[in-house]
């Protein structure tokens, strides 16, 4: 029994884009797994949570209306 002459064209294309969809998955997987990105790395760095937050001003002067 013939696969090809079961499915129509257009469901063979749908077929043959999952099935391209799947190997770029496969493709971005490994490559972030073998890349730098999945490489372990000893050091981490660690940003505190308020380092972006500016520091709070008490003078007179920041605080006057304009």
């Amino acid at each position: 029994m013939n696969l090809l002459s079961m499915f129509s064209d257009d469901q063979l294309a749908v077929f043959g884009c999952f099935l391209a969809i799947a190997v770029c998955g496969l493709v971005a997987t490994l490559s972030y797994r073998l890349g730098p990105a999945g490489q372990k790395k000893s050091q981490t760095f660690t940003m505190p949570m308020n380092a972006a937050r500016p520091a709070p001003t008490t003078t007179v002067q920041d605080r006057r209306a304009a």
